[in-house]
């Protein structure tokens, strides 16, 4: 057979298509993606008669995917620790951070966690303009026990891609490859390939961090520990055709009511908790008939929701027993012309429509960001001194109406073998249960800590217990991992004693020598017995 890739013909045609797409400024070649670079800075922190010298570092790295050479640019704030003679210690932890989206950039993180600085901002204070605070010497920065690297998505923040990398590297799997691509590439870049080395992910940042367990095993680089915040790890369950859906957001439905007196007087958070959690059991197994489900069960259903929910008995029982969380958080304040926030349902604001099903606007997101936006901008151009004209991107660009490689993000996986999946070992979306346990099973001193916000909308906490208790891991590995509680919502820092309590977690998180030491911040409590009627 000729050979016809390599004809003048091909090669014309392909020197014309990339002449042509030189002419469009939207379109970036692998050859326009800049070269690595850092720019570094001496900085101390100090806190509670603890000092900490550190440098701070803003650069880029390279990664490439199996078609595409360069394909991306990663953009990287790392703080890390420095002697008296301004060297790193090799041997020291280094905690990899990132947000999710997916296509994120790290601003959150960045500005309101772990980091040298942290936004002060009130809890639930509404929106506002500028001029915001940026908190020097912030005291649950992570550097007294590691070091810390924040990692902005390809195509968000300040990382740039090749578009011909899109169709890879905006993907489930292949953006787990980038990553892991780039700790590797960070690794040699700094001589910490023998550095304890720990993730921190929220949100599709728990996706991407649980596949990472087990990808950096396989790409020779295991981990000694992640820590996984706003949890969604199986996507099965986040379409509302599936009756799991409701079970697994009712509890936080009633966590939300009980903050804004709507139910819950008289009961501490954690006795609401459960009596939630006790309920929804008993109510997935109402849903589970269908409509067999007789009328007497059905009318119980409905009172005893509405009891936890605040939400009219009537509502509940016109909605099939079925409340989706975009009419819930219209429905909970629907008396005060309110709405309640998706990602922290502690936040509410007027509703401009409040006849219809649809949200007017994600109230708290449209207060924070702002925010988070301006002071990461200044700080990373003003104070770091990362030099740049371009735009820092929220969010990558890619169209979420699609699923076109190249143009939307591609949620297809590829599970673990040996994992009860079909034939192919290929999943429509991401189930990462098979990745995380694979990686204990195969690393038996990986620990894991999943933080949950109570008044998190965008990944409820009864639904990531209900993931985690179906890893089917033997049952001597199932002490790796911690669950802990917050009263917060999806981003668990921005309440400031929530973000107390988890620092005070991971440190103790850091500290553990044993998988028993790790079970010992598990806050899980045991549910009654289940009453089988034999």
């Amino acid at each position: 057979m000729a050979d016809t890739e390599n004809t003048p013909a091909v090669q014309n045609a392909s020197a014309a298509g990339q002449a042509a797409a030189k002419k469009d400024p939207t379109v970036v070649l692998p050859e326009d993606l800049p070269q690595d670079s850092a720019h570094t800075t001496r900085h101390t922190w100090s806190h509670g008669g603890t000092t900490v010298d550190y440098d701070a570092t803003v650069g880029t790295i390279r990664i490439d995917t199996p078609k595409v050479k360069p394909a991306a640019s990663i953009f990287y704030s790392m703080f890390a620790a420095v002697d008296a003679d301004g060297k790193t210690d090799p041997t020291r932890p280094v905690t990899f951070v990132f947000n999710g989206g997916p296509g994120s950039s790290s601003t959150f993180l960045m500005m309101g966690s772990f980091g040298p600085k942290r936004i002060g901002r009130e809890d639930l204070s509404s929106g506002k303009g500028a001029p915001y605070t940026l908190l020097d010497n912030n005291e649950y920065c992570l550097l007294p026990m590691s070091d810390i690297v924040f990692i902005d998505a390809a195509g968000a923040g300040f990382s740039k891609i090749a578009d011909k990398a899109k169709a890879e590297l905006w993907s489930v799997d292949g953006d787990v490859a980038g990553f892991s691509q780039f700790i590797q590439r960070w690794c040699t870049k700094y001589g910490r390939w023998n550095s304890p080395k720990y993730l921190f992910g929220e949100s599709y940042g728990t996706t991407r961090g649980s596949l990472l367990t087990l990808r950096m095993q396989q790409d020779g680089v295991a981990l000694t520990g992640a820590t996984l915040i706003s949890n969604i790890l199986d996507y099965a369950y986040s379409f509302d055709v599936n009756d799991q859906y409701y079970v697994g957001y009712m509890p936080t439905y009633a966590m939300i009511s009980q903050f804004h007196g709507k139910s819950g007087g008289g009961e501490s958070v954690k006795e609401h908790a459960m009596k939630a959690r006790v309920f929804a059991e008993a109510y997935r197994q109402a849903l589970s008939r269908g409509d067999s489900l007789d009328g007497a069960s059905r009318r119980n259903v409905a009172v005893a929701y509405s009891k936890l929910t605040g939400l009219p008995e009537s509502y509940v029982d016109e909605s099939n027993l079925r409340i989706p969380d975009s009419r819930y958080r219209k429905q909970v304040l629907h008396d005060e012309g309110k709405i309640v926030g998706r990602y922290d349902g502690r936040v509410a604001g007027y509703d401009l429509d409040p006849a219809s099903d649809d949200e007017t606007f994600v109230v708290d997101d449209a207060w924070l960001s702002p925010e988070y936006e301006a002071l990461g901008n200044e700080y990373l151009r003003t104070e770091l001194g990362y030099e740049t004209s371009e735009d820092r991107v929220a969010f990558a660009p890619f169209d979420w109406t699609t699923t076109e490689p190249g143009k939307g993000w591609v949620w297809t996986h590829k599970t673990p073998y040996h994992m009860k999946a079909d034939e192919w070992g290929y999943m429509p979306f991401p189930n990462t249960l098979g990745d995380l346990a694979t990686a204990i099973v195969q690393e038996p001193q990986l620990k894991v800590l999943i933080g949950n916000g109570y008044y998190d909308l965008a990944t409820p906490f009864f639904q990531t217990e209900y993931d985690i208790q179906h890893l089917a891991l033997p049952k001597a590995l199932r002490k790796n991992i911690a669950l802990t509680y917050y009263e917060s919502g999806h981003m668990v820092y921005t309440a400031p004693k929530a973000l107390d309590k988890l620092f005070h977690d991971m440190t103790r998180f850091y500290a553990a020598k044993t998988p028993d030491e790790v079970a010992e911040l598990d806050e899980r409590e045991a549910m009654p017995d289940l009453l089988l009627g034999l």
